[in-house]
C-alpha cells in the first residue's frame, strides 16, 4: 500500500509538467502555423511583381499593338479636319486671237468648288472694256456645284494688242484672288486713206480731199452713215451699195470750221468686224497766239508782272489789232508793236488780293482783230 501511495504521489507530482509541456506545444504549433499563412501572400506577391515585370519579344509587342490599337484609327482622325472651300478654275486665261477694230468678244471662265465647305466670291473686279455677268459678290457655291463667270469685251478702235485682267475674290483660305486674263490682237478690217485732214479756211472745199474706204479681207460692207463735228463737213453716199472700196468727197462748210479747228468725221459701215470708222481733222487758223496760256507764279497783291504775246497771221494777210482788254481788268496793255505780219504785245498784270485757301488768280485777255475775230488768251497765276 505504502508503494502505491508513493506511485501515486509519483505521478501527481509530473502532471503539471505534462500539461506545461502540452501548452507550451500548442502555442509553439499555433506560431508556426501563423508564419507559414503570413509567408504565402509574401510568396504570391512575389511571384505577380516578376510576372508583370516580363518583356515580351517584338514579334508578340508588335501583335499585341495590333490587337490594342483601334481598327480605324486614321479615319477617326479626318472627322476632326476643318472643312474648308476650294476654288478650281477651268482656265485662268482666254485668247481672242485676232480681231477687229470697235467689235464686241465673250468668253466665259468656268470653275467649281472642290473643297468641303460653301465656296462664298466676295467680289468680282473688271477692268477698261470688259463687262462680267453671271457671278455676283456674296454668291455661294456648295461643296461640287459649280459657275461661270461670263465677260463681254468691247475692242478698241487702234489695232495693236489688247490685254486686259479680271480677279475674283473668294473665301478660299488657299487662294483668295483668282486672276484672270484676256488677250487679243487688233487688226484692221477696213483701211482707210487719209487717216487724218489738214484743212485750210483760205482753200477751195477747205483743201478737203477724196476719202477712200477698201476691206482688207475682201468681205464688202455699206455705208450707213457719216457725221462730223458741228456739221462741219459732209458726203454723199448710197446706204444700199455694197463694195470692197469706196471713195467718198467730202464737202466742207468753211465758216463752220472757223468755230470747229478741231473735230472728227465718223463713218458707220456694214462690215461684220468694222462697224465704224473714225477719222480726225485739223484746220489752221487765221491766227496763231504764242503763247496761248498766260501762266504766272508766286504772285503778291499789288506787285505787277509784265509779260509779252506774239500774234501771227498764218495766211500771210496784213491785219490790225483794233483794241485789247481783260474780262476782269487785271491785264493791261502796255505795248503795241507791229511786224510785217504779226504784232507783239506787252502786257501788265497786278494781281488782286488773294482770296480763300486756293489762291488763284484767272483773267482772259480778248484782243480784237479789225473787221475780224476777238482772240483770247487765258492768263492764270498762283499765289
Amino acid at each position: 500500500m505504502t508503494e502505491n501511495m508513493a506511485a501515486h504521489s509519483e505521478k501527481t507530482r509530473f502532471r503539471p509538467c505534462l500539461w506545461l509541456a502540452t501548452v507550451c506545444a500548442m502555442l509553439l504549433a499555433c506560431q508556426f502555423g501563423c508564419r507559414q499563412e503570413s509567408a504565402r501572400p509574401q510568396a504570391q506577391a512575389e511571384t505577380e511583381v516578376k510576372i508583370t515585370r516580363v518583356v515580351p519579344s517584338e514579334r508578340s509587342a508588335a501583335a499585341a499593338s495590333e490587337k490594342t490599337d483601334p481598327p480605324d484609327a486614321v479615319k477617326i482622325s479626318d472627322f476632326h479636319v476643318v472643312a474648308t472651300p476650294r476654288i478650281a478654275m477651268e482656265s485662268v486665261e482666254h485668247d481672242f486671237g485676232e480681231i477687229g477694230p470697235d467689235t464686241s468678244q465673250k468668253a466665259e471662265f468656268r470653275f467649281a468648288n472642290t473643297g468641303t465647305a460653301p465656296l462664298r466670291v466676295t467680289q468680282v473686279r473688271s477692268c477698261c472694256g470688259v463687262v462680267t455677268k453671271g457671278v455676283k459678290p456674296g454668291q455661294e457655291y456648295a461643296p461640287g456645284e459649280s459657275g461661270v463667270l461670263e465677260i463681254s469685251y468691247r475692242a478698241g478702235s487702234q489695232p495693236g494688242s489688247m490685254r486686259r485682267n479680271l480677279y475674283i475674290e473668294c473665301n478660299d483660305p488657299a487662294q483668295r484672288v483668282v486672276s484672270l486674263t484676256i488677250t487679243a490682237t487688233i487688226a484692221p478690217r477696213v483701211h482707210y486713206e487719209p487717216s487724218t485732214l489738214k484743212l485750210f479756211l483760205r482753200q477751195d472745199n477747205a483743201g478737203a480731199g477724196d476719202i477712200t474706204l477698201t476691206s482688207l479681207d475682201g468681205k464688202p460692207f455699206a455705208i450707213t452713215g457719216f457725221r462730223a463735228t458741228a456739221t462741219a463737213i459732209k458726203a454723199d453716199f448710197d446706204p444700199r451699195v455694197e463694195a470692197t472700196e469706196f471713195v467718198l468727197k467730202p464737202i466742207a462748210d468753211i465758216e463752220k470750221l472757223k468755230g470747229s479747228l478741231r473735230g472728227q468725221i465718223s463713218i458707220d459701215l456694214t462690215h461684220p468686224e468694222c462697224r465704224n470708222v473714225r477719222i480726225l481733222y485739223d484746220v489752221l487758223p487765221e491766227f496763231t497766239v504764242s503763247p496761248q496760256t498766260i501762266m504766272l507764279f508766286n504772285l503778291k497783291a499789288g506787285v505787277p508782272v509784265e509779260r509779252e504775246i506774239w500774234i501771227l497771221s498764218n495766211y500771210q494777210d496784213d491785219f490790225e489789232i483794233e483794241s485789247v482788254s481783260s474780262q476782269k481788268g487785271i491785264v493791261t496793255l502796255l505795248a503795241k508793236t507791229k511786224v510785217q505780219n504779226r504784232y507783239q504785245l506787252k502786257l501788265r498784270i497786278i494781281p488782286p488780293p488773294a482770296e480763300g485757301e486756293r489762291a488763284v488768280l484767272s483773267d482772259f485777255v480778248e484782243a480784237k482783230i479789225k473787221d475780224g475775230e476777238v482772240l483770247s488768251i487765258q492768263c492764270r497765276g498762283f499765289y
